[in-house]
């Protein structure tokens, strides 16, 4: 049990950590770049859908080395035999869809939890960082009451 926890716990920190290091990238980088300001809004955008899709591939090895490794749980439900499996698992939970077409036994369920949590947080971060760079690079233009405004 307290494998499970501190394991979740990395899981967290090495999800965060990564996350960090793209918005900090995207922040150095997306000023400097010579494309049409529309255009910096859609890399930030595809880079952080990027970002996302790597943190659920962390937590598809570690479902598959908590199962087939570690000995921490099993999944019930359909089969989780291969990478995609593993990845659709996470990517379900990651996004709280939660299907439910697979659940979790043992250990891991403690695992699934946090991701859930881990992932709201990762997406809202992303989220308000796509919001301020919006607020800074789309462009102004004169609203219908003569006053200048934003999309």
């Amino acid at each position: 049990m307290i494998f499970a926890i501190s394991f979740a716990f990395a899981l967290v920190v090495a999800t965060f950590s990564f996350h960090y290091r793209v918005l900090l990238w995207l922040g150095r980088r997306v000023p400097t770049m010579t494309m049409a300001i529309q255009t910096r809004v859609l890399f930030i955008v595809l880079v952080l859908f990027l970002a996302h899709i790597v943190e659920i591939a962390f937590y598809g090895v570690a479902y598959a080395g908590s199962v087939q490794a570690l000995d921490l749980g099993t999944f019930r439900g359909a089969e989780v035999n291969d990478v995609m499996s593993y990845l659709y698992y996470s990517g379900v939970i990651y996004t709280s869809l939660g299907l439910g077409d697979i659940y979790p036994d043992g250990h891991i369920r403690f695992i699934t939890a946090i991701e859930t949590l881990n992932g709201f947080m990762l997406i809202t971060w992303s989220a308000s960082f796509t919001f301020l760079a919006m607020g800074r690079l789309w462009p102004v233009w004169p609203s219908s009451d003569g006053h200048e405004g934003r999309f």
